[in-house]
């Protein structure tokens, strides 16, 4: 008796989010060992990290483009390799570096990420709290 084993798991499962995490673990080592990472303030405080890490979500931050775009390489490659790839539809950009990975934002200011409205810049907006 055998039986056919599909790529992923079931929408929902409780396990997804610690599987992403234990599976993008690596990436987010190598994305902190190689690239430099931005500072990300808000009112209160700030961070300073090159990605985020979310359920089933990688959000890359960068300076520049060239930096943006060996970021998305990096992990393009990673993500082939443990047999995941980047959905571009729902994937998003503000930097024309990544149009072939993600939708261009061309021309918007304030998009939502997580359910919270960000600036271009990645930073929180005061009408999200």
């Amino acid at each position: 008796m055998s039986k056919k084993i599909d790529r992923g798991i079931l929408q929902g499962d409780s396990l997804s989010p610690l599987l992403f995490v234990l599976c993008m673990d690596p990436l987010s080592r190598k994305l902190n060992e190689k690239y430099t990472k931005v500072t990300v303030q808000t009112d209160a405080e700030s961070h300073t990290t090159n990605h985020l890490l979310f359920i089933d979500d990688l959000k890359l931050l960068a300076k520049d483009s060239s930096t943006l775009s060996a970021m998305t390489g990096e992990a393009k490659e990673f993500l082939e390799v443990i047999g995941l790839d980047i959905n571009k539809d729902k994937s998003a950009t503000n930097d024309t570096c990544c149009e072939d990975t993600a939708t261009f934002l061309e021309g918007v200011s304030v998009y939502k990420y997580l359910g919270i409205l960000e600036d271009s810049r990645g930073i929180p907006t005061r009408s999200s709290f």
